[in-house]
């Protein structure tokens, strides 16, 4: 095994070929940060985020991790377009990326990303329960977060996926637009009454 970098209680590869080999024998989706010597947002992660002791037990439990240096790792920067510092992308196995967001995030906003991103590259994959699981997991911690109503949307697509009732998604959709009216979501609601 490489180098490893230990953060708080969680240890990140930086050899990306190393954790798409990890991945795959694990079946857990990468989550791959850049960072730079510097950056103030990478150093809040380490001295705030990642010492949550939630957010590290979810990142050690759900992810292979991989911290990557924006500058040295020209290929891989190139590949994922990457620009900035921190930035985030959940992958899987073969390198293919399915959720990115940058920037620091306090430990309630990142578990949210957290979640949004494993869905994002489960569900592709048939992986709807262990989506819904971890969906499911924080709901006291998290369901008052600006975020949330990203987490209901996912949600109800995973069910509508496994079951396809639609009547069933329209109504999650409706409850966001009442209960969430200024996000994102709500104006997903298209349907006339």
């Amino acid at each position: 095994m490489s180098e490893i970098r230990k953060i708080g209680n969680t240890n990140w590869l930086l050899d990306f070929e190393e954790a798409k080999e990890l991945a795959r024998k694990e079946r857990k989706p990468i989550l791959l940060q850049f960072e730079i010597e510097k950056c103030g947002g990478c150093k809040k992660m380490y001295s705030h985020t990642y010492l949550d002791e939630k957010v590290s037990q979810e990142l050690s439990s759900r992810f292979i991790l991989l911290m990557l240096n924006i500058r040295e790792a020209h290929k891989v920067r190139r590949e994922y377009a990457a620009y900035w510092t921190p930035s985030f992308y959940f992958l899987d196995y073969n390198g293919k990326s399915y959720y990115t967001f940058k920037g620091y995030f306090p430990p309630d906003q990142f578990r949210i990303h957290l979640r949004i991103g494993f869905s994002e590259a489960s569900i592709p994959k048939g992986r709807f329960k262990e989506a819904m699981e971890y969906l499911n997991s924080g709901y006291d911690d998290l369901s008052k977060n600006i975020l949330y109503p990203k987490i209901l949307v996912l949600k109800g697509m995973i069910d509508y996926l496994h079951d396809r009732d639609n009547l069933k998604f329209r109504a999650v959709i409706k409850s966001i637009k009442e209960q969430y009216p200024e996000s994102p979501e709500a104006s997903q609601y298209f349907w006339d009454e």
